[in-house]
């Protein structure tokens, strides 16, 4: 498959600790003891032990050390091992580095000895230049010229997540004097949730450059780490950006299902002559329910604007795990098509399209 949505894994050894696989991200004083004491009543985290001690043939309760011993002998083929267990074929990975810097996915390619392409982030840009106290007309700019370069060095798509932001609820009628305005009204606002009516004429803005520059943008929705607002992540919000000319021109792709708005993003995927859906993220932390999620998707979109990904970020077993979860969940609901009365083929076609074809041809990838 082609994992379309990934961060960077560790390039040199690191021990797998499950407990730090979670979507608390929490600072407090008690986070790491709360996430420890709560790791072995997660059942995302029972289920990729399981899958883990399979891999390696061991006892369950041997999976983590076993796992520690083989990768600190060879970490490289550590990775290649997981990838190929997994069926990755190549994978779509968000940016590693300082805002705005193009990326390299050349040292990931070479360790996972598959092909990595590589997306640019719109916000930790916004955020650095707000920061540094920029006007609204330099960020906009900034952002379209950061597009340009992030496309003349190779990535293949752009992503937002507004929804940790300002949220989703995008104002299309947003100008640069009115953005202007509300900047200067709230200097002593924090940064991530500074600048709404800035972050709205940025993304529209953005829109249009990607369509200009032939890239996809990928938007988060739906659930995420405990950072986010999950009221801001709707999929529906993004309505009314979506009839702009700028909305309606480039090629969107609602992330992670959109959970738990899943029939929500499938019904915008459906209707939308730009719109994509993509399933990631809840594969990894509430895997039994993925089958189920697959279902609902292909019984409102069609299966030619459906995309898969992991969200692997960290330990490499992440991104294995979460293709991993795809694929044993196809079966199960490609069973659920038959006994409806799809034909084989039509489901065979529907597959291929979901773990390789539409990638390939939404991000424009090389073979």
């Amino acid at each position: 498959m082609i994992d379309d949505h990934v961060h960077p894994f560790p390039l040199e050894y690191t021990p797998l600790e499950p407990h730090a696989i979670t979507l608390d991200v929490s600072t407090d004083a008690e986070a790491d003891r709360r996430r420890r004491r709560l790791a072995p009543g997660r059942l995302y985290l029972h289920l990729l032990q399981a899958k883990l001690a399979d891999l390696l043939g061991v006892d369950m309760p041997e999976a983590v050390a076993a796992r520690n011993e083989r990768a600190a002998g060879d970490w490289a083929g550590w990775l290649q091992c997981l990838f190929d267990d997994a069926g990755t074929d190549g994978m779509i990975m968000d940016e590693a580095g300082p805002p705005g810097r193009p990326t390299d996915p050349s040292r990931y390619a070479s360790a996972a000895d598959r092909p990595v392409w590589w997306m640019a982030r719109l916000d930790p840009l916004v955020d650095k230049l707000l920061g540094q106290d920029a006007s609204a007309s330099e960020i906009v700019t900034a952002v379209e010229d950061m597009m340009q370069a992030a496309a003349a060095a190779g990535c293949v798509a752009y992503k937002t997540i507004l929804a940790y932001r300002t949220g989703l609820a995008v104002d299309p009628t947003v100008d640069v004097d009115r953005a202007q305005r509300e900047l200067d009204a709230e200097p002593e606002r924090p940064i991530r949730r500074r600048g709404k009516a800035l972050r709205d004429l940025v993304l529209r803005r953005a829109l249009a450059r990607a369509c200009d520059l032939d890239r996809p943008i990928q938007v988060h929705t739906g659930f995420g780490d405990s950072e986010l607002r999950l009221a801001d992540s709707a999929p529906g919000l993004l309505e009314e950006l979506l009839r702009t000319p700028e909305g309606s021109a480039a090629r969107v792709v609602l992330i992670h299902g959109s959970f738990p708005w899943t029939e929500a993003a499938a019904y915008l995927a459906g209707s939308k002559p730009n719109v994509w859906m993509e399933l990631s993220l809840s594969n990894l932390f509430a895997p039994v329910g993925t089958a189920d999620r697959l279902m609902r998707m292909l019984d409102v979109a069609p299966r030619d604007r459906l995309l898969l990904g992991s969200d692997g970020h960290g330990a490499p077993e992440t991104h294995w795990f979460g293709c991993r979860i795809l694929a044993d969940a196809w079966e199960r609901a490609a069973a659920t098509m038959i006994d409806a009365g799809a034909r084989p083929d039509w489901v065979r076609t529907a597959r291929e399209a979901l773990f390789v074809t539409n990638a390939r041809a939404v991000y424009s990838l090389n073979s």
